[in-house]
């Protein structure tokens, strides 16, 4: 991006709004999160700035627990209505994620013993501002997520109005704030879908290593740093947008599920192969360490490629769909067993970038040509918001999108 402004540096030049404050409590925090990999849990502080720059949940650590809610905004619905709505969520996020809890909530005694690194993130689906009236504000880029090749999308996780993002270190903490939020909404938002994810508990393994994903790999190696001009560039909108959008971001949501059985039948060299990477350590096939560059032209002794042609990595990378970037977060899922007896777990996929025309979606619509892990995995759930722009002192959740 030589000769234009940074996102980065537009972002900080914003008046009245705190840099990073939504990142989190220390620099060191921030930067330790790229990929999930995070500083020792003991390290990292328990009150997560609802306030700042950006809405916090998005370069904020991972927490262990996620709630991801989509609503739909009735027809009938106003502007006004749903702005209302924003402050009574803002009220109560951030009483919440300070530790104090709403002084009206009979059980804040949940919030009040610890808020976990809670945080709470909102976005809009594009039908949204047809609903309300707002079709001059929708960005552009904003849109359905097309259905890919391979994927199976079940119609009760797909699309919606609102999205609503819940994380924290303690499962409890993260689904009594969620129900908290989604009952003020009653009466002006209906729930759409409700899915609920998990990561790696904070100190009940090396918190400084890479998360893995039921597969068992590590999941997220190639993400950009939050705090570099890399991870701002890819992540937060800043020009060509909607002023409410500013310093946001936009997030695709895949429900993507994994055949697990299918999987534990492959051997460690298969398994390895489909990926591209060894699975102790997540060291491409050609490397010795995880961060190391995989070597895409290397051969074996007999002239086949040491990182196959259809190699989850070879196809993933940003060299492979013109420079296309995002900055992936994956929770898992598990729901038992599916009606036909294999098991219903897989991966709450989210995507975050400045422009899903120049994320998400080249990145999807590589993978889903010859990536030997279509053979996987499926999505069978899919959606796209924008997340407004973060919340800063006397404003409430998106009110410059209201107010103008």
């Amino acid at each position: 991006m030589a000769g234009e402004i940074s996102r980065r540096g537009l972002l900080t030049g914003m008046g009245g709004l705190v840099v990073g404050g939504a990142v989190g409590a220390t620099a060191a925090t921030a930067l330790a999160a790229d990929s999930g990999r995070a500083t020792d849990a003991s390290t990292v502080p328990a009150s997560v700035p609802f306030r700042g720059a950006h809405q916090a949940g998005i370069a904020t650590p991972a927490q262990a627990r996620v709630e991801l809610v989509a609503l739909d905004v009735p027809q009938g619905t106003t502007p006004a209505a749903v702005a209302a709505l924003m402050q009574q969520w803002t009220t109560a996020a951030e009483a919440m994620t300070s530790g104090d809890g709403e002084p009206a909530d009979p059980s804040r005694e949940i919030i009040a013993s610890g808020p976990a690194r809670l945080t709470v993130t909102v976005g809009f689906g594009p039908a949204f501002f047809d609903t309300l009236g707002l079709v001059d504000q929708r960005p552009e880029g904003l849109a359905d997520i097309p259905a890919f090749t391979h994927d199976q999308l079940d119609p009760r996780w797909v699309g919606g109005d609102v999205l609503l993002q819940v994380g924290a270190d303690d499962a409890l903490v993260a689904a009594h704030a969620a129900r908290r939020l989604v009952t003020a909404a009653a009466g002006t938002l209906t729930t759409r879908w409700w899915q609920r994810g998990f990561s790696r508990t904070p100190r009940s393994t090396d918190d400084t290593t890479t998360p893995r994903n039921l597969m068992g790999q590590v999941d997220g190696t190639a993400n950009p740093q939050p705090g570099t001009d890399l991870f701002d560039d890819t992540v937060w909108a800043g020009e060509g947008v909607p002023p409410w959008l500013v310093g946001g971001s936009f997030v695709a949501v895949r429900r993507i599920r994994m055949f697990l059985d299918a999987w534990d039948e492959l051997t460690l060299d298969q398994q390895e192969r489909v990926i591209g990477r060894d699975k102790a350590v997540g060291a491409p096939l050609t490397g010795t360490a995880e961060t190391d560059t995989p070597d895409m032209g290397a051969q074996n002794d007999n002239g086949s490629l040491v990182i196959p042609a259809d190699a989850h990595i070879r196809l993933a990378r940003p060299e492979a769909a013109q420079g296309a970037r995002m900055f992936r977060r994956g929770f898992s899922y598990d729901d038992g067993t599916a009606p036909d007896g294999t098991a219903d777990a897989g991966l709450l996929f989210l995507a975050w970038q400045a422009d899903p025309r120049k994320g998400f979606l080249p990145v999807q619509a590589r993978v889903t040509m010859g990536d030997r892990l279509n053979a996987f995995t499926a999505a069978v759930g899919s959606a796209l918001f924008a997340c407004p722009g973060g919340v800063g002192e006397g404003e409430y959740l998106a009110q410059r999108l209201f107010t103008g």
